[in-house]
C-alpha cells in the first residue's frame, strides 16, 4: 500500500511540475508574440515618421516620434520579460517530492526483493520476525 501511494505522490508532483512548465513557456511566448507586434509596429511607426519628417519639416512628426517612442518602451519591456523568466518555485518543490518519492519507492522496492528470497531460505517460521525486525529497523534509522 505505501508503495503506490508513494507512485501517486511521485506521479501528482510530476503532473503539478509539467503543468508549471507548460504555464510558464505559454507566459514567455506570448509576451514574445505580443513583443515582435510592438516592435513591427515600431518599425511601421519608425519608418512614417521618417517620411512625415522628410515631407513636413514638424507638425504631425512629433506625433509619430512620441508613438514610436511608446512602441519602443513595451517592446522593450515586453521583450526582456519573455528572455527573462525565473524558474517556478512551485515546480521546484514539486520535483523535489517527486524525486524524494520515486527514492523511497526504490528502497521499498528493494526490501520486498530482499524478503522474498530470504523467506524460501529460513522458511515461513522465521519470516514473520525477520519482517518485523527489517520493517522496524527500516522504520527508525532509514528514514531521512
Amino acid at each position: 500500500m505505501r508503495t503506490t501511494q508513494l507512485a501517486r505522490v511521485a506521479a501528482q508532483a510530476e503532473k503539478l511540475r509539467l503543468q508549471r512548465i507548460a504555464w510558464r513557456l505559454a507566459l514567455r511566448a506570448g509576451c514574445a508574440v505580443v513583443a515582435a507586434v510592438f516592435a513591427l509596429a515600431a518599425l511601421i511607426a519608425l519608418h512614417v515618421w521618417v517620411a512625415i519628417v522628410l515631407a513636413r519639416n514638424l507638425g504631425p512628426a512629433t506625433a509619430c516620434a512620441i508613438v514610436l517612442g511608446i512602441d519602443l518602451v513595451f517592446a522593450v519591456v515586453l521583450g526582456v520579460l519573455a528572455m527573462r523568466s525565473p524558474p517556478d518555485p512551485l515546480a521546484e518543490e514539486a520535483k523535489i517530492v517527486r524525486d524524494r518519492a520515486l527514492a523511497q519507492i526504490k528502497e521499498s522496492v528493494a526490501v520486498a526483493a530482499l524478503l522474498g528470497p530470504l523467506a524460501r531460505i529460513l522458511g515461513k517460521r522465521h519470516v514473520y520476525g525477520m519482517t518485523l525486525a527489517a520493517l522496524t529497523f527500516r522504520f527508525l534509522f532509514g528514514r531521512k
